[in-house]
């Protein structure tokens, strides 16, 4: 075949007043794949640049009228004799592209799709709780939204493969958590060469947020930083902080130093403090001795009651040491408990009544261990049908290993009480350690 006659016959099925054609013979293929294209294919009212493209390829109609009837075996005889010796249905798919049932299509795509999802299942056999979310959460064309934005980003085209490439990264970062203080940007680099890619104005790391937060049951309400803390990772030095009263600070030079002084000037007007964790681990913290005891609350409230009734008590001996979590605690958190109770403090600790507070401090024991501080069954009932006010219930039920009885106990009463109810109680026992 000369290059000329293929060239010739290519541009005319591909010329506008061909389109009519191309198309018809396009859903005889759709209907019947396997079957040798002919019968009559016919165009009413057709345009003299129609009658004219059709004449080019198979001569004038033996009869002139109001439509144009093209019968296919003939187009195929024609073409076969020399300008496209594979046929019509080549000749079509090849300027016209694949010709694909859509509704063949859009099964192979969710199949694909489905694939994409379940790229996530070393995430989800680690952690039951997550199958229903993360199979809610695609099924809302999430990951497909997802897709889109990274294609976007890559100025590629948006596919199921792309959707499995976000869920791939996110199994790979899941085999690094929960991590141990480690930044952000320093696990984005380990996981990714890259260390702004979990960036949240990145999809994967909007991705990453969503999962972090129901893999590691962070609350609904907080924010990016205690996401991630939840599950160890950090955003910077800067942003992981503690809240703290009569943490004793001691002098290593250079910048622990510089710690230690600031820790003692405030605990010597019996302030609390907020310090960085690199403040923390500067060196400049003091551990408490054996016989120290630490207490942790969840909410700053009971921070601040403690440092004013201790301001407004007598100069004694007396220095009660107490952290905050916060909320989700932070690996500043963490790391000045571990410090004080490295030599053998006691640490005792109290959160909310609620199913967040329970995985708080779940979270927390497993990092540090404690005994509970008024956070038993019998003091959620004391609480509950005292005078603390109380709130409803919410939320996926969390238990209390070191207390059974207490998840049992909130479930029967369907009540929350947060810790600011009872503040009064802990400040007194704290001023009175």
């Amino acid at each position: 075949m000369q290059r000329n006659e293929t060239s010739g016959i290519v541009g005319l099925f591909d010329r506008p007043e061909m389109a009519w054609f191309v198309d018809r013979v396009r859903k005889r293929i759709l209907t019947a794949p396997d079957e040798p294209l002919s019968g009559l294919v016919r165009l009413a009212d057709p345009t003299a640049e129609q009658r004219t493209a059709m004449a080019d390829l198979i001569g004038r109609p033996r009869r002139a009228g109001d439509s144009l009837a093209v019968r296919l075996q003939d187009v195929e005889a024609v073409l076969r004799r020399g300008p496209w010796p594979a046929g019509l249905a080549d000749l079509v798919t090849t300027v016209s592209g694949p010709v694909v049932d859509r509704r063949t299509q859009r099964k192979l795509d969710d199949a694909r799709w489905a694939a994409a999802t379940q790229a996530l299942a070393p995430v989800v056999d680690r952690f039951p709780h997550i199958a229903q979310w993360w199979e809610s959460w695609c099924a809302a064309g999430n990951l497909k939204r997802a897709a889109q934005s990274e294609a976007r980003r890559r100025a590629v085209e948006s596919t199921p493969a792309v959707g499995a490439q976000l869920t791939e990264s996110i199994a790979a970062l899941f085999d690094e958590l929960p991590a141990e203080g480690v930044l952000l940007s320093v696990l984005a680099r380990r996981v990714f060469g890259d260390a702004h890619g979990l960036d949240s104005t990145r999809p994967v790391g909007r991705l990453a947020i969503a999962v972090v937060a129901c893999a590691f049951r962070a609350a609904d309400d907080v924010g990016v930083r205690q996401t991630w803390a939840s599950a160890g990772v950090m955003l910077s030095g800067l942003a992981s902080t503690v809240l703290c009263l009569g943490v004793t600070g001691r002098s290593v030079g250079g910048f622990g130093t510089a710690t230690a002084t600031v820790l003692d000037a405030m605990g010597s007007a019996r302030m609390p403090l907020v310090l960085t964790l690199d403040q923390v681990r500067s060196g400049g913290v003091a551990p408490l001795g054996s016989r120290g005891v630490v207490h942790v609350c969840e909410n700053p409230s009971v921070v601040e009651l403690v440092s004013e009734g201790w301001r407004g008590a007598d100069a004694s001996d007396c220095r009660p040491v107490l952290v905050c979590t916060s909320g989700q605690p932070s690996a500043a958190v963490i790391e000045v408990l571990t410090i004080l109770t490295r030599e053998g403090a006691q640490c005792r600790y109290h959160g909310d009544f609620d199913w967040a507070g329970l995985r708080i401090a779940a979270f927390v024991r497993s990092k540090v261990p404690w005994t509970p501080w008024r956070y038993g069954a019998e003091d959620y009932r004391a609480a509950v049908s005292g005078d603390a006010p109380s709130l409803r219930l919410f939320g996926e039920p969390a238990g209390a290993v070191w207390d059974p009885d207490l998840a049992t106990a909130m479930a029967e009463h369907g009540l929350a009480v947060e810790e600011e109810a009872v503040a009064a109680l802990l400040a007194a026992d704290v001023l009175g350690a």
